[in-house]
């Protein structure tokens, strides 16, 4: 009969000293990398590559928690889990080449230290397992810390980096003292190998379920981004309505103005709607009747004219609404702990991903096709010209300069791609929609392409703007003119308003490739 698995807590003392036992057949291997990982977010997880006559090795020091642990792991850790920053690169400069030494366990308690001889001189890396999140600290030859996980600031002691390192007070009654928990080993030789199988899976279910927690907090937060934008598009429409009421009461003030003295507050005229009932129209005393319906004229335009793009936004974002209520259903529906969570997940990727919606921290959908394969260079990738990503998936590209205009538009960009530039004859950034063949833009997409031409021009800031459209191979340089300057056919206009949360999510799809410069 089978009896239950090890209790899901962190190395005990007795257990880490027998982990400890193992890595010293590793004294004498070269450190090649030393990296702290991103993954999970709330912990200090930290990486060592080590290069040793046997072959290579993963050294994965787990401090705190549940999971506190130091152990040689088969696992693999993409490179988008690797921590970035300071304390990253002065990691890497202390440790890359040393060599390991010594591994010791302090005798009765959960801490320990790796030693290390490098160029600059002795190193010591001192790993604290318990406690909520635990503590690594890479310290040099006279104990002071170079680097560490976290800061600690509590009554008993203090580090940073620059500090002697101090290691924690005793607890109450004697740390070398055996705990129940000590009194049997959970993990059999080869310790490092049951260490390892025992908490690989429990940290691969614990990312799926954090995975899928930002994978529905992404969509949700997209859904009601989005039903918001469809009440209010719809409230834009309804004010639309009241076009014809503006231009009614602008053709009575019209008519009838001889009747009204001047600096009157209000005027009274037969309603021909109303069978000649009289109607009150309030009126400004300061202003003469014909400016002010001259005004009504212009609202009741205004609105005319953005009747027909609120119409298409609205049709969009009821569209869009309609593909994100079941992706929310349905990542609502999963369980945390369900069996077939990581295929659920993997299908539901890509939807989000044309969608825009896959948050940092989740790997992307998979590209069809099994192996390894070659792929060609992505177009114009020697090129340095601003790449976003729209809504839909589809790259938008935006040229820096006059020079990079002319050879984005008339030499990297295929006939069927979309060119975009802001109107009104202002200087201002060739952009252009990058479209597999026999597809088309749609509007999000086009607005998307849009805002973006505005940005980078000189029409930056205005709430209004024009932007003309065409396909590429509509688009001409004819010998003569300037860089920069082509001369484009069957051109459509799209009018843009400003839009500060799509223009955000556009420059945040291009993380850091793309700065912020107007034209």
């Amino acid at each position: 009969m089978t009896g239950p698995g090890p209790a899901l807590r962190g190395l005990s003392a007795a257990e880490l000293a027998a982990a400890c036992g193992e890595l010293t057949a590793w004294c004498g291997s070269t450190v090649l990398d030393a990296v702290p990982l991103a993954v999970p977010a709330d912990a200090d997880d930290l990486l060592l590559v080590l290069q040793g006559t046997s072959g290579k090795a993963f050294l994965h020091l787990v401090p705190g928690g549940q999971r506190a642990r130091v152990t040689l792991t088969a696992a693999r850790f993409p490179a988008d889990t690797f921590a970035r920053g300071t304390r990253t690169d002065l990691l890497q400069r202390e440790l890359r080449e040393a060599r390991l030494t010594h591994v010791i366990a302090t005798a009765g308690e959960r801490r320990g230290a790796l030693h290390f001889r490098t160029p600059a001189g002795d190193r010591r890396l001192v790993f604290e397992l318990f406690g909520a999140r635990g503590l690594w600290a890479l310290l040099d030859a006279e104990g002071r810390i170079l680097v560490l996980s976290r800061p600690v600031a509590t009554a008993v002691r203090t580090l940073q980096p620059g500090d002697a390192y101090a290691p924690p007070p005793p607890a109450p009654g004697p740390r070398g003292e055996a705990r129940a928990d000590d009194v049997e080993l959970r993990f059999a030789a080869p310790v490092l190998a049951a260490i390892d199988a025992f908490y690989r899976p429990l940290d691969a279910t614990a990312e799926l379920r954090r995975q899928h927690e930002l994978l529905l907090r992404s969509a949700q937060r997209a859904l009601h981004k989005t039903k918001a934008k469809v009440q209010g598009l719809a409230q834009q429409l309804a004010d639309t309505g009241r076009a014809a009421a503006y231009r009614d009461r602008a053709d009575l003030m019209l008519a009838y103005q001889h009747t009204v003295r001047r600096g009157a507050a209000s005027m009274q005229v037969p309603d021909p709607q109303r069978d000649g009932e009289e109607v009150t129209i309030e009126l400004d005393p300061a202003l003469p009747v014909m400016v002010q319906a001259r005004a009504l004229y212009e609202k009741a335009r205004r609105l005319d004219d953005g009747r027909e793009i609120s119409l298409q936004r609205l049709a969009a974002a009821e569209a869009e609404v309609a593909v994100l209520q079941p992706l929310v259903d349905r990542l609502q529906a999963l369980s945390p702990t369900a069996d077939d969570l990581e295929p659920q997940l993997a299908a539901l990727r890509p939807p989000l991903q044309r969608l825009g919606l896959l948050p940092k921290g989740v790997a992307p959908a998979a590209g069809g096709g099994a192996g390894k394969q070659k792929h060609k260079p992505e177009p114009g990738a020697g090129e340095n010209f601003r790449r976003f990503t729209s809504a839909e998936g589809y790259p938008i590209w935006v040229g820096r300069n006059n020079e990079q205009n002319d050879r984005l538009t008339m030499r990297i960009a295929n006939g069927n791609d979309l060119w975009l530039h802001v109107g009104g004859g202002r200087p201002g950034s060739h952009v252009i929609i990058r479209l597999p063949k026999q597809k088309t833009a749609s509007l999000e997409t086009l607005l998307d392409a849009a805002v973006l031409a505005v940005h980078f021009s000189k029409a930056r800031g205005e709430s209004r703007i024009d932007v003309i459209y065409t396909h590429k191979k509509h688009v001409r340089k004819p010998k003569g003119l300037p860089a920069g300057a082509v001369v484009p056919a069957q051109t459509r206009t799209i009018t843009v308003q400003r839009e500060d949360e799509r223009l955000r999510r556009l420059l945040d799809s291009a993380g850091a490739a793309a700065d912020d410069d107007g034209r």
